[in-house]
């Protein structure tokens, strides 16, 4: 479930009715908040900032769906096809984020709050979105070059070919297009 709050206010409470109920926020809920969501993002223009909404979204899906579902292959443990390229993306294996990450990593998550479960959620996110072209509109880089280095389609395939092959394998159907907010759409019609 992807949560959106107006403030931290908010947030803090609903927070507090989701622990009253013993529910575990933490395996199922993704959060916002309303200044995150960028309707007008489009990959193929100039953005203030990236659609945080994209990100939560793709999280939502990969964590609770792809993770669970391909298990041998997107499960957010040691020994995943995605975990075995993440390591090789960091450098090794790293239970939580290293003081310093070996020279020529590429992923360099640094959120000492996110796990290792979780570090493969946020590498699925970076090389899926940027291999979609969704990291690599202007100015993008100087805002996540300290994590993430492979902001392209073409540094993707040629930097981690590994995760490139998994995030292409037909068998998988992951996204092939980042949402854009243009849609075509189209017309149902009910006949009696």
């Amino acid at each position: 479930t992807v949560h959106i709050y107006h403030n931290d206010g908010l947030f803090n409470s609903a927070l507090e009715f989701i622990k009253h109920l013993k529910l575990s926020p933490y395996s199922w809920l993704e959060l916002l908040f309303d200044e995150e969501t960028i309707p007008s993002f489009n990959k193929n223009s100039s953005n203030v900032r990236f659609d945080a909404s994209i990100e939560e979204v793709l999280h939502l899906i990969t964590h609770e769906g792809y993770a669970k579902v391909y298990d041998n292959a997107f499960g957010e443990l040691k020994g995943s096809s995605i975990a075995d390229a993440m390591d090789k993306a960091r450098g090794g294996y790293f239970e939580s984020p290293p003081a310093i990450y070996p020279a020529g990593a590429w992923y360099s998550y640094d959120d000492e709050t996110c796990e290792y479960d979780c570090m493969i959620t946020e590498y699925t996110y970076w090389a899926l979105t940027s291999l979609l072209g969704g990291q690599s509109y202007p100015g993008r880089f100087d805002e996540i070059g300290h994590e993430w280095q492979l902001n392209t389609p073409e540094r993707v395939k040629m930097g981690d070919p590994i995760v490139y092959g998994i995030l292409t394998d037909p068998e998988y159907r992951l996204p092939t297009i980042l949402p854009d907010g243009e849609y075509k759409g189209f017309t149902i019609s009910l006949e009696k």
